[in-house]
């Protein structure tokens, strides 16, 4: 016989109204609450294992400055544009977005995003036109005229290649030209024009806010996990830099976190739950009314988030920062089978969301008469 359910009669509380939501437990904002029974452990060894991890994920100088070379190259161009009197190609302005502009982007990852924004509604042909005359006006800049530059159009836009590195540019329009009627067989699709604004948006909010050295360590920490652990590869970079702005700057007491405390405290606020269905979460600044962080993530993947976070929350009070972070040398953390950390067996944690089954056409006269 199953447990009965929450309410009148059960054993556990009733279940939440579908509109009511919950702000999830946050360790950091209840210490008053909780006695400490022992002595914090002593972070110094995790701290230098991060930034160590960390200073791997950086790019070398050298890298950047090519990077940004081929990218002040580019924005040259498109100013004198700007200013020119081409009716032609009539850009409004122009903004470099994404990682690079954030200062987040990982070592090899050799590309840097930039957004145009058109004076009208951008159509195909405005974008191969675009994109064949900054290629020519790029390639007359190259130091070497032997190197062959690859320009290709996208869905948002277009890519262009020289000796390795890559600009994508992402052409859209002002926002009131979004309400004019689009026909996609003609123009740059709605989705692709609002997503390129979005990406100013959250270039500058994060410009503007995310002072702290520590976010962006967390940042390209929590970007090498989406490349190396399973249940992070659904996590948008956006979500991430809102996450990691939470994590360090999100504290009433004021006082500014270590990069450990940063890092644990966002495994944390994931274990408890602050990206699942209800979970008050964290709201996006760039969006207009209460527009949650994880909105886009399917309830499968909420769920495998929370869950391999309170696995590696497991792992990291019991000393295995090394093989969370993916450290040379140290074995990789599983999700399927228990591992031993410090003479601790570490249990991995097992989703509890079940995907309903569709009712059958019997249920469905039955619940209906």
């Amino acid at each position: 016989m199953g447990r009965p359910a929450g309410g009148p009669g059960g054993y556990g509380p009733p279940p939440l109204p579908p509109d009511m939501i919950y702000k999830s437990f946050d360790p950091l904002e209840s210490k008053h609450l909780f006695q400490r029974v022992a002595p914090e452990k002593d972070d110094a060894e995790l701290s230098q294992t991060i930034l160590t991890k960390h200073q791997e994920l950086t790019p070398a100088p050298e890298e950047l400055a090519k990077l940004q070379e081929q990218v002040t190259k580019f924005t040259s161009i498109v100013d004198n544009l700007v200013v020119s009197s081409d009716v032609e190609i009539d850009i409004e302005e122009m903004r470099v977005v994404g990682s690079f502009k954030k200062g987040t982007i990982l070592a090899g990852h050799k590309s840097a995003d930039i957004v145009l924004i058109l004076k009208h509604l951008p159509t195909l042909e405005d974008v191969k036109k675009i994109m064949n005359s900054l290629k020519d006006k790029m390639n007359v800049l190259q130091p070497d005229k032997g190197k062959r530059a690859v320009a290709a159009v996208t869905e948002s836009g277009f890519t262009y290649v020289y000796s390795g590195f890559t600009l994508k540019v992402f052409i859209t329009t002002l926002p009131n030209n979004t309400k004019e009627t689009i026909d996609p067989e003609k123009h740059v699709k709605l989705d692709n024009l609002k997503n390129s604004l979005a990406a100013i948006r959250h270039a500058r909010w994060f410009e503007e806010n995310a002072f702290q050295s520590s976010i962006r360590v967390l940042v390209r920490i929590l970007k090498d996990f989406k490349k190396r652990i399973p249940f992070f590869k659904n996590v948008s970079a956006w979500t991430i830099d809102l996450l990691a702005h939470h994590s360090a700057a999100a504290n009433t007491n004021g006082n500014q976190l270590s990069v450990p405390q940063v890092f644990r405290r966002c495994l944390q606020l994931l274990a408890a739950g602050i990206l699942l269905p209800g979970s008050a979460s964290i709201c996006d600044p760039c969006e207009p009314g209460f527009v949650k962080a994880h909105s886009f993530m399917s309830y499968e993947h909420q769920d495998e988030l929370a869950c391999g976070a309170q696995t590696l929350l497991r792992a990291l009070s019991h000393g295995g920062y090394k093989e969370i972070l993916g450290m040379k040398g140290a074995r990789k953390v599983t999700f399927e089978t228990a591992v031993m950390f410090d003479g601790i067996i570490v249990t991995p944690s097992k989703l509890a969301y079940e995907k309903p089954t569709d009712p059958t056409p019997e249920t469905m006269e039955t619940n209906g008469s």
